[in-house]
């Protein structure tokens, strides 16, 4: 079996300390302005800054960190 050339590794679009968004879908429970404070290969792990009232008891639940996916991920604006 041949094996696949190795591509360099991209790097991450975003970088620990930088303000974020992240939209509320499917696999993410809330909206939500927050920090990246550790980067992993395809997610990063994000302390929650501001959010709406309503998710509240989400955010207490979550200890005020998720880990996100990069897709879900933008930058603040």
């Amino acid at each position: 079996m041949a094996q696949e050339p190795q591509t360099p590794e991209e790097k991450p679009a975003f970088t620990v300390g930088e303000k974020i968004a992240v939209r509320k879908s499917a696999e993410v429970p809330l909206s939500f302005k927050g920090t990246v404070t550790k980067l992993y290969e395809n997610s990063a792990l994000v302390s929650i800054d501001s959010y709406e009232d309503k998710y509240e008891e989400v955010v207490a639940d979550l200890q005020n960190k998720t880990v996100v996916g990069f897709k879900h991920i933008r930058a603040a604006k």
